[in-house]
């Protein structure tokens, strides 16, 4: 029976040694400095999804969902499992992901409820069902905590990036004037106050810079909350961004000392009819499947990064490069 059971050990464990290598989590681990990052959001599942193969070929060393990963709000909780698989099965991703390490966090088509907030009665299982989706580990924290909001440092000491993903959804209430919730409000303080990295990407799954637009939802609805996101960001006095979704477009701005790159529309676009509104709001708005790209460079411990939007032709748009300088992005 030990001669058996050795056997069996021995047949299974290259099988199982591959899978291990293959996963999400060993492809996360073995990620050195960071050199390239894609990001993107607003991807409906059963729609064409062109932007795989562009991807593939610009080899990110991570992709990062921003949110809206599928749609399948006000279906009910079983359409949310069967969005994923659908998602999953798309021949471009499964491709994709198969070589690519990939991180994320959701947003209301995808958390279950349009506009959804804390009084989503179905949020604890589709916590679960994202995080399986993202191929999160079973004995992950995630799968523990109220909200998927967690936090990952790449790369040696002096190139360190720490990317903050947030969950806008799980505790957000319109009421109370609240979006992240005092659990997450104190884990961000820690983050921050704690962090040894020299970069902090900061992931929103909606706009942080932009004004209150009707029909839309962003942070200037809760001018409290917005304040005392900058008033922790800017205490760890390190260079940071926000990488957001949502519109249906991409923008590349600043408001005052802060930057924020909007990445949105893998499968859709704003309508037509409301484009010129949009952009005498935002600058250099691109109406294109796309998704974002950031480069990295370094001058010692401080980060020149080279920013654009990709779209599914091949093109870089809104390119920019900018470095920071006396605590805010400089285009250079």
């Amino acid at each position: 029976m030990k001669k058996f059971y050795l056997l069996c050990l021995l047949t299974l464990a290259p099988q199982a040694y591959a899978q291990s290598t293959n996963s999400n989590g060993f492809k996360l681990k073995a990620i050195g400095n960071i050199q390239r990052l894609a990001f993107a959001s607003c991807n409906k599942h059963d729609k064409k999804q062109p932007l795989w193969q562009d991807l593939s070929r610009q080899s990110p060393d991570l992709f990062i969902w921003g949110g809206d990963n599928v749609y399948a709000d006000g279906k009910g909780i079983a359409e949310i499992l069967a969005a994923y698989k659908q998602q999953n099965a798309v021949e471009g991703y499964a491709s994709f992901k198969a070589v690519t390490p990939i991180i994320g966090t959701w947003d209301d088509h995808d958390y279950g409820k349009n506009n959804g907030g804390n009084d989503y009665a179905d949020k604890k299982l589709s916590q679960q069902y994202a995080l399986d989706f993202l191929q999160e580990p079973l004995k992950s924290l995630r799968r523990k905590q109220e909200g998927i909001y967690t936090s990952y440092d790449f790369g040696e000491a002096g190139k360190k990036i720490k990317i903050i993903l947030l969950d806008n959804r799980y505790f957000m209430n319109p009421k109370a004037g609240s979006i992240l919730g005092e659990a997450q409000w104190k884990w961000l303080e820690q983050e921050i106050n704690n962090s040894k990295a020299s970069l902090h990407l900061v992931v929103s799954s909606i706009s942080v810079l932009t004004p209150a637009t009707i029909h839309t939802e962003e942070w200037a609805e809760y001018p409290a909350e917005k304040a005392r996101l900058k008033r922790i960001l800017k205490s760890g006095k390190k260079p940071y961004l926000y990488l957001t979704g949502d519109r249906h477009f991409s923008s590349i701005f600043t408001k005052e000392d802060e930057l924020e790159f909007m990445s949105s529309g893998m499968t859709h676009n704003a309508p037509v009819a409301i484009r010129p509104y949009l952009r005498a709001i935002y600058p250099n708005t691109v109406f294109k499947h796309n998704y974002g790209l950031i480069d990295f460079e370094w001058e010692g411990s401080n980060p020149l990064l080279t920013l654009s939007v990709r779209t599914e032709q091949g093109q870089s748009l809104n390119q920019k490069r900018i470095k920071w300088i006396s605590s805010r992005w400089t285009e250079i």
